[in-house]
């Protein structure tokens, strides 16, 4: 709902949109750079972020090269937990401002941490709506009972 009302105004880039869906799909990987050789970076991860060069040029050209030439600074946000999870965390270098808004950093989040991207559309949506929308009520039975 949150998305919907953002694409009716027109905040929402649709292509970020997509790709934040679906990822990266990678038909030949003969033109992808080779993945650095940090463990931390899974294969699939690797497609992702060669695949959001090419499918977002606009804001993520480079990204690849910045990963591999900063490795460190990129591990650590990847393994951020205090003072705030790789979520919540500040991308690094320039990508902290090239990524302005929730939805592209959300993208980069997804790339390397899909196991964190739950917690970031929570967020996210919090942030655009109110707490309301992502807490869970209590079924009451009664409640249930009568209603039917």
């Amino acid at each position: 709902m949150c998305i919907k009302l953002q694409m009716a105004e027109g905040v929402i880039n649709e292509a970020e949109w997509n790709f934040f869906l679906r990822g990266g799909q990678v038909l030949d990987r003969s033109t992808q750079p080779a993945r650095p050789p940090f463990d931390w970076i899974t294969p699939q991860a690797w497609d992702n972020v060669c695949e959001l060069e090419k499918a977002l040029p606009e804001t993520f050209t480079g990204i690849a090269n910045a990963v591999a030439l900063g490795p460190k600074d990129w591990h650590r946000w990847y393994l951020s937990v205090k003072p705030a999870p790789p979520e919540s965390a500040q991308l690094p270098g320039e990508w902290e401002t090239k990524c302005e808004d929730r939805l592209k950093k959300m993208i980069v989040l997804r790339c390397f941490r899909t196991d964190r991207v739950i917690f970031a559309i929570r967020n996210y949506v919090e942030h655009f709506m109110r707490k309301e929308f992502i807490e869970n009520r209590p079924t009451i039975l009664k409640d249930v009972i009568d209603s039917s």
